[in-house]
């Protein structure tokens, strides 16, 4: 809403006068404010980029910068069709925000793929730039096979940026090991070298070969950013007096070095100790208040997170899609329509993508399930360009909640044909809706299919959907075979 505050009287006064087509320099002003209005975007580009040939190129990359680091970052990838289709070439400009847009999609991987070859078909693999925003974006994806590649072929490019991106993506993947051999064969190292690699053994839980690094890095090499690494990988593997610490033993703290100790104590359940350090702060971003609202969410204390809230917006920090998902959370636990209706407004004007990674259309569609309006849940769903699995679960869950066992079955045979396939939260919930509704045929069928049809092996849950359901039905001798058949052992409060 206040890009087009500003947008929409500034294109106007361009238009009338005709600025717009003398210079492309007043296109650069508007550009930055485009990704907000995607239909706008395009009628831009298509009518007034190709009025200035020779700044095609860069009219087109700062269209694809700017949509990379807004909340519609898919709008990258229409611009650099767009791009094509003018006839002109991309340059190496254009794919560094290119991957980074793509980076954002981790359930759509070939994007990704696509914006590499398209980098490698126009022989902008030299570039270390280019190469390094590849290597990020792979490792972003959680891709270390495709990560490893581009290193191996584009080693004469590569610089020591390129090296820590590896390492550290290899850590994101998990493959310590890996992440470790290409920090011993670094050809050059420096301090964000050892950062990523104490960070690495931190987040693993190897704290002690962590502290082992720490303790002989170069002085460089224990900068503010290793020192959060400890602090973070302490709290995060519940050592809150040894982060605490190490925190309070820092030469110098930053907003990552707060954040770090405020997640600990709210991740770990101590709430009261997370909101005690973060009165305490000396500045707060997004991250400090998503911090505290999603702690109290967390804890169940989801009055206190939307009192938090409300705390913010007299502030002059915004909420991301993050903090949403926690305040959507809150709402559905206290069936609190109003303020969910509230908050999905607040995010309709700050421009926030339902469809992205964070899971924001899940979370609303959750909200207004437990809230009692399946119905505006099922409208939000048919909203979402891209439905990724947890829109698809939250819908199912929300419809077999409120009794709504045949659209729960329907929603699911639509599933199976959609290119997300039901996991092992979609099956507890269609048989639990089964069960409920007393669907035996139904649920025998949706029972058989799990490992047949779709490889997600039953587990109790699975089984004590199954039993409820033959039990509801009178089905006794039944439900006592299945129990005896199990491959692991019956639990009592389960089943």
């Amino acid at each position: 809403m206040a890009a087009a505050v500003r947008l929409l009287p500034l294109l106007g006064r361009l238009l009338v006068v005709g600025e717009i087509r003398r210079s492309p320099d007043y296109l650069r002003r508007i550009i930055p404010h485009l990704p907000s209005h995607p239909k706008l975007a395009a009628a831009v580009s298509s009518l007034y980029f190709p009025l200035f040939p020779s700044s095609a190129t860069f009219l087109h990359n700062l269209l694809i910068r700017a949509s990379a680091a807004s909340p519609s970052p898919r709008l990258s990838f229409a611009a650099f069709s767009s791009l094509l289709r003018s006839g002109h070439l991309p340059d190496h400009f254009t794919f560094p925000p290119l991957a980074k847009s793509a980076s954002k999609f981790p359930s759509f991987p070939r994007t990704g793929a696509q914006v590499h070859a398209q980098a490698a078909r126009r022989g902008l693999l030299a570039d270390a730039f280019a190469v390094n925003s590849l290597l990020a974006m792979y490792a972003a994806l959680r891709d270390a096979a495709s990560m490893r590649g581009v290193l191996e072929s584009c080693a004469e490019a590569a610089d020591v940026v390129s090296w820590n991106t590896v390492v550290a993506g290899y850590a994101r993947c998990g493959e310590l090991g890996n992440a470790r051999r290409a920090f011993d064969g670094m050809p050059r190292r420096n301090g964000a070298s050892w950062s990523a690699m104490v960070g690495a053994y931190a987040a693993a839980g190897q704290l002690d070969v962590a502290r082992d690094m720490f303790d002989r890095a170069p002085a460089a090499g224990r900068s503010v950013v290793t020192w959060n690494s400890m602090v973070a990988g302490l709290a995060r593997h519940g050592l809150l007096p040894l982060a605490r610490k190490m925190f309070d033993e820092m030469p110098a703290r930053n907003l990552v070095s707060w954040n770090a100790m405020v997640r600990g104590y709210a991740v770990n359940g101590d709430v009261d100790g997370a909101r005690e350090l973060f009165d305490a702060m000396p500045e707060k971003d997004v991250v400090s208040w998503t911090c505290m609202v999603s702690g109290y969410a967390r804890a169940g204390r989801h009055a206190q997170a939307l009192e938090l809230f409300r705390t913010m917006q007299s502030g002059d920090v915004r909420p991301n899609e993050v903090t949403m998902v926690s305040v959507f959370s809150a709402c559905a636990r206290l069936a609190a329509l109003k303020e969910g209706r509230w908050a999905h407004a607040f995010i309709g004007k700050r421009g926030m993508v339902l469809d992205d990674g964070f899971n924001l259309g899940a979370a609303l569609i959750d909200m207004y399930a437990k809230c009692g309006r399946p119905d505006v849940a099922a409208k939000v769903f048919r909203s979402l360009d891209r439905k990724n699995v947890s829109a698809w679960n939250a819908l199912i869950a929300g419809l077999a909640a409120n009794g709504d066992a045949r659209r729960c079955i329907d929603v699911f045979e639509q599933m199976k044909v959609s290119d997300e396939k039901p996991d092992s939260v979609t099956f507890v919930s269609v048989l639990a809706a089964c069960a409920r509704a007393g669907l035996v045929d139904e649920g025998r069928r949706c029972f058989r299919s799990m490992s047949s049809g779709f490889g997600v092996q039953p587990e109790l849950k699975h089984y004590g959907c199954m039993v409820d359901l033959l039990g509801r039905a009178g089905l006794v001798d039944e439900a006592e075979e299945l129990v005896r058949g199990m491959p692991m052992a019956p639990d009592d409060k389960e089943t």
